[in-house]
């Protein structure tokens, strides 16, 4: 359990990821976690949430689940809120068209404030069974697009790193606005 002083809620950020089922959504929440990540699926129930502790924040990560009928019915409600949104896909040519859609969706749910920021996950597939590399996913997705292999422990660096440029961003538009 993690429990925040009166004090630090101004340092909680909303992250949101969603994406279609086995794209890596929860793989990515193991990884800023430092879990132990295994390569048997398991798919998730609803959500997964969890708080890790960045630098000065506290990041809320919620992990939604992927089918399209828990999507539909209850992601709105989670999306709201949010002050990042990463779409994961897997960086097949199927999952980044349908991606395209959940980008729309989530559009409707939040602000301009709110970044959707695209993660093209499983590049090390890419040469192997014709997966897009990141620079063909955020031509076809036309959104701010990182590549990534959530699998692989040492890319949890650059997904901090992925997730600091967007704080930042976050940190002056709240400067701005108090």
């Amino acid at each position: 359990m993690f429990f925040l002083l009166s004090s630090e809620i101004s340092r909680l950020v909303k992250i949101t990821f969603i994406g279609a089922p086995a794209v890596g959504k929860t793989t990515m929440l193991k990884l800023l976690s430092e879990q132990t990540i295994d390569r048997l699926y398991i798919p998730t129930h609803g959500l997964d949430l969890k708080t890790v502790k960045f630098e000065d924040y506290f990041l809320r990560v919620w992990d939604l689940a992927g089918q399209s009928g828990y999507l539909r019915a209850y992601s709105k409600d989670y999306l709201l809120g949010s002050d990042i949104i990463f779409i994961v896909s897997d960086s097949t040519p199927r999952n980044v068209l349908s991606s395209r859609e959940l980008i729309n969706y989530a559009c409707k749910f939040v602000g301009k404030d709110c970044p959707i920021v695209v993660i093209a996950n499983k590049q090390d597939l890419v040469k192997n069974d014709g997966r897009m590399d990141v620079k063909r996913v955020e031509d076809v997705l036309h959104c701010k697009t990182y590549g990534l292999t959530a699998i692989n422990p040492s890319e949890r660096f650059k997904l901090m790193n992925i997730i600091k440029k967007e704080l930042d961003k976050i940190a002056i538009r709240r400067r701005l606005k108090n």
